[in-house]
């Protein structure tokens, strides 16, 4: 098998249903030690430049992994792996800003519709557009004061704080013993 499909098993390898974890572990050091053996890594730093290479390769885009796909696998040195991903990157951007023409845009006329808001402004006498119109709660806590300000859970039966329907007393009354 190839390193790269050495990787991929051992990146993605689940424990069996049934199976114990020390098969689990056998079996993930047989792949990254066929990953391992593929890329001859010997030490501990072209262990390191192999992870950092791994996790360069997992934040390029799609378009780049296409492009050096011949030889994605065997580029395991992370400074030679940067050199080509910034070489192909600046060939792009240049040739984009060449080639690209952006045709001349008309200015178009501002038509100001007629907003809502302002319309219906007499419906709500009284009571401030505040709140109406905008949130009183920054966007990233709303879940947790929501969380924190809902109804205790209560009985459907009996309306009871103290228990839930399985355990309601009224509930045992109404059945026959039997």
């Amino acid at each position: 098998m190839k390193p790269e499909t050495f990787r991929l098993k051992f990146t993605q390898h689940q424990k069996k249903t049934g199976a114990l974890w020390r098969e689990l572990v056998f079996e993930l050091r047989n792949y990254l030690d066929g990953w391992l053996d593929g890329l001859e890594v010997r030490d501990f730093e072209n262990l390191k430049n192999l992870m950092i290479s791994d996790q360069i390769k997992r934040r390029v885009a799609g378009e780049v992994k296409e492009h050096f796909l011949d030889e994605w696998g065997k580029l395991v040195d992370p400074l030679v792996l940067a050199g080509k991903i910034d070489e192909y990157e600046s060939v792009r951007s240049s040739r984009k800003l060449h080639n690209v023409r952006m045709p001349e845009r008309k200015p178009l006329e501002k038509v100001k519709l007629p907003s809502p808001r302002k319309e219906n402004k007499s419906k709500f006498v009284g009571k401030s557009e505040h709140q109406f119109w905008k949130n009183s709660t920054p966007k990233g806590n709303w879940r947790n004061e929501n969380f924190e300000r809902r109804k205790p859970t209560a009985c459907y039966i009996c309306h009871s704080t103290e228990h839930l329907r399985p355990n309601c007393p009224q509930l045992r009354k109404d059945k026959p013993a039997e």
